[in-house]
């Protein structure tokens, strides 16, 4: 079936208000940045219609699993078709295998969007942007791009066709979404071009979802236009902030760049002066088997609790210290933001941006080398009123800064430059290639 361009408008009129958005989002599993996406069509669904299309895999888990199943109710949710081979995407066998589900992905997803036909078509994560690299010049649809980290990646771990397919995304997305201010560096130095079509807006997480006492939170609440927004952001703190138990969580994609290895090794140091403390290491990644090694290694596999959870809250509700030694950037982390919305005093590497969002105030910043990861830690473990102190502060700062309701304002925004710019520069599609 040979794919043809689609000529007609949006619903819409190009340039106006956005009533219709389709979110692409291809990924294996939920991590911090399909968090996020779930928790945008979550409040962006109050403001307009929203479409997910995305891959079978996380269909079925967004249906089948308790608190997504919860957390998603009423959204309109698209399967493409599968993704994601058993085989990693780095052996002969799995790239095979994703070669030959990505055009049957971009054939479903073409099919889609000219049924849906949206005012914006938003794209999150890579795997997301190489299925949708033909339909740019097929679809007349705004399309705009998501960087949660991709400019980094490229810049540092991508090799080069992954990094020109992403580039080749980047240049032809109508506008940009920037994560951070070190991501907008790294868009700098890998896509100069594109940066006058990029918005900075710092990630945010769903406050609502988060408390600082264990007993009052349990799943999320249900989809809804109606849905509470959470605890305003300025209201006035507890007088007595919640002193919780010692424990110590580390959370984030199990990737070398997030520092798992360097947060063992530091905890190893701790577990021998605070034997009493507790720890958990949550998250899933291609670094699975070199943490499990490590962690026996290190004689801490009866002192870890290792796992992985759709629903990180209730296990923030109970900790009172989260550690971040990711080795480029903390600021913009999803699980850093929750951390510090369930009353988490914080400990974090200091790298990139993360002065912006760690401070004296809610924890504090040290160099990415165990002993130092170590020393905070224990100074926090030794102080449990402190910690506690601490920890309603960064709560509060995530309620003043990072709550949805900005984020959306300034999504909107961008969606409607995006379509501003797609109704000014209208180029003639390039002739479609033939489907298999």
């Amino acid at each position: 079936m040979a794919l043809t361009p689609d000529t007609r408008a949006p619903a819409a009129k190009l340039g106006g208000a956005v009533n219709h958005v389709a979110i692409l989002l291809l990924a294996p599993f939920v991590s911090g940045a399909e968090h996020q996406t779930l928790a945008l069509c979550r409040y962006l669904r109050r403001r307009c219609r929203v479409t997910l299309l995305t891959n079978d895999e996380l269909a079925g888990l967004l249906a089948g699993d308790p608190f997504f199943h919860h957390y998603t109710a009423g959204l309109d949710v698209h399967p493409l078709g599968a993704a994601f081979p058993p085989a990693p995407a780095g052996t002969p066998h799995g790239a095979l295998g994703r070669g030959v589900l990505y055009p049957r992905l971009q054939l479903a997803t073409w099919q889609a969007l000219r049924r849906l036909r949206p005012d914006v078509v938003h794209l999150v994560l890579a795997p997301s942007f190489f299925a949708y690299a033909p339909l740019f010049h097929l679809l007349p649809y705004p399309a705009v791009l998501t960087l949660s980290g991709e400019m980094r990646y490229a810049r540092h771990f991508y090799g080069p066709a992954k990094r020109a397919a992403v580039r080749y995304a980047v240049s032809r997305a109508d506008a940009l979404v920037v994560c951070s201010a070190d991501e907008m560096i790294n868009l700098t130095a890998v896509a100069p071009q594109a940066v006058e079509r990029a918005t900075l807006l710092d990630n945010f997480t769903d406050v609502a979802r988060f408390s600082t006492a264990p007993e009052r939170r349990r799943d999320g609440p249900a989809l809804s236009a109606a849905a509470p927004a959470g605890p305003a952001p300025g209201h006035a703190p507890s007088p007595e902030p919640l002193v919780k138990e010692p424990l110590v969580t580390f959370a984030a994609r199990l990737h070398p760049e997030k520092g798992a290895l360097l947060f063992l090794d530091a905890i190893a140091r701790v577990h021998a002066t605070w034997p009493d403390a507790r720890f958990a290491l949550m998250g899933r990644g291609e670094m699975e088997p070199e943490v499990s090694r490590h962690l026996a290694a290190l004689g801490l596999s009866g002192v870890v609790t290792r796992g992985f959870t759709t629903d990180l809250a209730p296990l923030l509700a109970r900790s009172s210290i989260f550690v971040s030694c990711q080795r480029y950037e903390n600021l913009g982390s999803s699980s850093l933001l929750e951390a510090m919305a369930a009353g988490n005093a914080v400990v974090a590497t200091d790298v990139g941006q993360t002065w912006r969002i760690v401070d004296d105030a809610v924890g504090c910043r040290v160099t990415a080398d165990a002993p130092a990861i170590a020393g905070a830690i224990s100074a926090l473990l030794a102080n449990p009123q402190r910690t506690a102190r601490l920890g309603q502060a960064a709560r509060e700062r995530v309620l003043e800064r990072y709550g949805p309701e900005p984020y959306v304002e300034g999504i909107l925004q961008v969606y409607g430059r995006a379509r501003r710019r797609r109704s000014r520069h209208r180029v003639t599609p390039s002739p479609p290639p033939e489907a298999p």
